[in-house]
């Protein structure tokens, strides 16, 4: 084909193009009129500027008109309230209209033909102005309403706000629907006196905020009502806590539906927690620990007072119950994975809810056997398994031992008090615990600071229980059950806490446990310091003469004692 063939080929082809991109714009333009004498240049300009004015119609409305039409929306429910008092038909439907009208205003703010946020902001407050005093005077003022079916009206429009809120994604319809019902709610709390009725709504909202948050929706929303929920339970508790003390206009209500109350208000948090850190895998915030334990001392708080502490058992099983889903949720669930943050907030809240439940719960001599049994059990699989959280469980469980027994008790009269009486039973077995502890967490592999933290701390409480006992057993053995002077007891103490020191030093060095080492010297600095406060102040020339001697020894020995121990 000759070349001038070719090129007018290309211009016809060219030609047909540009009449083909011309009926197009006309097409997706039909407005806009584009002769064949523009050019191509002038289409996408005019495309650009018909995009630019938005895919909707709608004439977006002024500032002046948004604020005129909610004028007109509070007079006419002012029309409704005039027609209400002239007696025209009963009150009930008044009431009933007035519900309806505001619901409206608060369906056509979350329209989509009202796109403006002020407009939406508006129209919301304008059926919050509706409906918030609506119900006040229908309630308080002219007693048309029952305060359960208020409860239930706010409870519902909470609900509306929310389903219109998610259905449109209009966040301004549920913040101004939820705080509405929520503060409504508390205002007629004490213009009812109704405390239950009002609870219950709000534990609704409540579950409705965590419901969202869950699904990612409105977080912010959650302390808000978290709080008005807690105010609420908490004058629950203080005016109908006790039922010899309800004042007289309060309703009253069943010491088991208080407890219902307070214990659906920590179940909301604690399920919501759940879902969050355990099925959703989200990270446990600061507000989730602060409202688990806000609400979770109310609810035990109320049934202390309700019951006049005859539940306190029920309450004990019910904290070991808790303790052992928290242990589980932690070693069971998260150990393997990298929710360190949640990891360690359920291992906290497993130890903490065992020990209180154990206290509650249990007897003085099931108490410390348990406890016991407990810190050997912790410390042991904490080595095991070496879990640093397991071997600080253990602390905590031989700490409690130490505690109920008597024994830190005992241990603090025989070291700083006056004469120490024989021991108990109990403390002794619990002594004993703390030494076999302390030989379990030996074991506990590595050198960094953490884990000498862990060898070091169950060896803390197991030379200050010895010391005590070996304070006690002077006593016994050199005053043949006389009480000594305070000399002699001054004495016995500063030979106590040299051969501690002593002991600890040959074993860290004989072991490489320098944290034992460490104790030592520590033992030592605490001998000096009971040197200057008591045997300088009770102690006579010889007790005095006889402790320096002693401290001076033991300060030279430490050293070779560390060394003969690597020796050997």
């Amino acid at each position: 084909m000759p070349p001038a063939d070719v090129s007018s080929h290309l211009e016809q082809i060219s030609a047909r193009l540009e009449e083909l991109e011309r009926r197009i714009a006309a097409l997706e333009n039909p407005r806009s009129t584009i002769s064949p004498s523009k050019g191509l240049s002038e289409v996408p300009a005019t495309a650009a500027l018909h995009s630019s004015q938005g895919p909707s119609t709608v004439p977006q409305p002024s500032l002046f008109s948004v604020f005129g039409r909610s004028i007109l929306g509070i007079a006419g429910a002012y029309l409704l309230r005039a027609v209400a008092e002239s007696g025209t038909f009963p009150a009930w439907i008044a009431v009933a209209l007035s519900l309806a009208y505001a619901a409206g205003w608060l369906v056509w703010a979350a329209w989509p033909a009202t796109q403006r946020r002020l407009a939406r902001y508006s129209y919301a407050l304008t059926a919050a102005l509706i409906l918030s005093p609506m119900l006040w005077e229908s309630t308080v003022r002219f007693r048309i309403l029952p305060p359960p079916v208020t409860a239930a009206v706010l409870a519902a429009f909470a609900l509306v706000a929310m389903t219109l809120a998610w259905r449109f994604n209009v966040s301004s319809i549920i913040w101004v629907g939820m705080l509405t019902a929520a503060f409504t709610a508390l205002s007629l709390t004490a213009g009812t006196r109704d405390l239950v009725s009002f609870t219950w709504a709000l534990l609704i909202m409540a579950s409705m905020a965590e419901f969202a948050a869950s699904r990612g929706r409105w977080h912010g929303l959650r302390p808000v009502v978290a709080a008005a929920a807690d105010f609420a339970t908490l004058t629950l508790i203080i005016v109908m806590g006790d039922s010899r003390a309800i004042p007289a206009e309060y309703h009253p209500a069943s010491a088991r539906l208080l407890i219902a109350l307070l214990a659906a208000l920590w179940a909301i948090y604690a399920v919501s927690l759940a879902i969050r850190s355990l099925v959703l895998r989200f990270k446990t915030t600061s507000f989730d620990v602060a409202q688990f334990v806000v609400t979770g001392l109310l609810a035990g708080w109320a049934v202390l007072r309700i019951t006049h502490g005859a539940g306190l058992v029920e309450l004990g099983v019910a904290c070991l119950i808790i303790g052992a889903a928290c242990y589980f949720a932690a070693f069971g669930l998260l150990a393997r994975h990298s929710e360190r943050p949640n990891f360690g907030f359920y291992a906290v809240c497993g130890v903490a809810f065992v020990m209180l439940g154990s206290f509650f719960a249990l007897p003085h001599v099931p108490l410390v056997a348990w406890l016991c049994l407990a810190a050997v059990v912790a410390t042991g699989l904490g080595v095991c398994v070496h879990s640093a959280a397991l071997d600080l469980h253990g602390v905590v469980y031989l700490s409690g031992a130490l505690f109920a027994s008597g024994m830190l008790e005992y241990d603090g009269r025989a070291l700083v008090g006056a004469y120490p009486a024989a021991p108990r039973p109990l403390a002794i077995i619990a002594a004993a615990t703390a030494l076999l502890c302390t030989a379990v967490v030996s074991r506990y592999p590595g050198e960094r600071p953490s884990e000498r933290l862990m060898r070091l701390l169950p060896a803390v409480l197991a030379v200050y229980a010895v010391a005590g006992l070996a304070v006690g057993g002077l006593v016994w053995i050199v005053g043949r059950g006389t009480a000594p002077t305070l000399p002699q007891l001054a004495v016995m103490r500063t030979t106590v806490a040299c051969a501690a020191a002593m002991a600890l030093a040959f074993a860290g060095g004989r072991w490489k446990r320098f944290e034992l080492v460490w104790l030592a010297y520590a033992a030592a600095i605490l001998g000096s310091l009971k040197f200057v406060f008591e045997d300088l102040r009770f102690g006579s020339t010889q007790s005095r003469a006889a402790s320096l001697l002693i401290y001076g020894t033991i300060l030279i020995l430490i050293p070779r004692l560390v060394r003969a121990g690597k020796r050997a």
